[in-house]
């Protein structure tokens, strides 16, 4: 899968950052899915290899505007590129009303099916060989984060193994892999002959503003999750009004205490962008976390 980062501010864009919006897309497809939808991500979308035809879903985290302003244009723009493939957009309780409300008050008609799929607490969402499970989070009005979880995947391929049962290089392996018993000289091999014990699918979260990271240890152990780090910690502590978001120091304590494989931190507050402050963000992260890290920018792409 790609990752690509289409705004990573917090709040209002800078001259360097649009608000947020991330797309996923699966190596093998040209169909991908939008997690929100700030003001102008349409313009980072034309900036990007990304295709409007191509996108199949949207799921709004929740609906402060620097999350979802962006999807009136976006799918204004969709219609008048008379686009015909369905979309959805899912996310939480008052998206349908914000969305109808514009399409009314604008006279918005669009030459495709528009679905708008409100979602509840701990809600599955089945997609093929992936499903999706809804995450409540802690913020000032109603967050989700979705974790995005692989079905289980074929063990690893021994070829030492098929080689001492006789089984010649070729189509054969390729059947096995796929998870078929073969014949050879008369015996029936089977897949788990020469596959180890299958994989669990990979997990992957993305979050909505929230002040509480721990709350994704129900998803299990996660490859990656990209959380909002919106303030460094001195910052926050010196706000005369405390909001509801994550400090740099407690996501490195949080991303820790859960195993995460690999952090991406974004959502910055406006009031950082050089290069210094964005060490700074390291170095408090790292005073706890360990593992991997990414500071997400703008159009940065991540394959996992």
């Amino acid at each position: 899968m790609e990752l690509t980062f289409l705004g990573t501010s917090a709040g209002v864009p800078t001259r360097e950052r649009n608000v947020s919006a991330v797309a996923l897309r699966p190596l093998q497809s040209a169909n991908w899915t939008l997690f929100d939808c700030g003001e102008a991500t349409q313009h980072q979308i034309l900036r990007s290899s990304l295709s409007l035809f191509r996108l199949e879903r949207i799921f709004i985290t929740h609906l402060h505007g620097d999350h979802v302003y962006g999807i009136f244009g976006l799918l204004a723009s969709r219609g008048m590129l008379m686009c015909d493939a369905p979309l959805e957009i899912c996310g939480p309780p008052g998206l349908e009303e914000m969305v109808t409300t514009v399409r009314r008050l604008s006279q918005l008609n669009l030459p495709y099916a528009l679905t708008i799929r409100e979602l509840q607490p701990g809600e599955i969402l089945e997609f093929g060989r992936h499903h999706i499970e809804v995450v409540t989070l802690s913020h000032a009005i109603t967050s989700y984060g979705y974790c995005w979880i692989e079905a289980e995947r074929p063990g690893i391929f021994d070829p030492q193994k098929a080689r001492r049962l006789g089984i010649p290089e070729g189509p054969l392996y390729g059947r096995l892999q796929r998870g078929e018993s073969i014949e050879l000289k008369g015996q029936n091999i089977p897949p788990q002959a020469v596959m180890g014990p299958p994989r669990p699918g990979r997990r992957i979260a993305i979050a909505g503003d929230n002040d509480r990271p721990e709350l994704f240890a129900a998803c299990g152990p996660l490859e990656l999750l990209v959380h909002e780090a919106t303030y460094l910690q001195k910052d926050f502590d010196a706000l005369p009004r405390k909001f509801k978001h994550t400090t740099a120091r407690q996501l490195g304590q949080a991303a820790q205490t859960m195993g995460v494989r690999h952090l991406v931190a974004t959502h910055f507050s406006p009031r950082y962008g050089t290069p210094e402050q964005m060490e700074a963000f390291v170095r408090e992260i790292r005073e706890y976390y360990t593992g991997a890290l990414t500071l997400a920018k703008d159009f940065l792409t991540l394959r996992i």
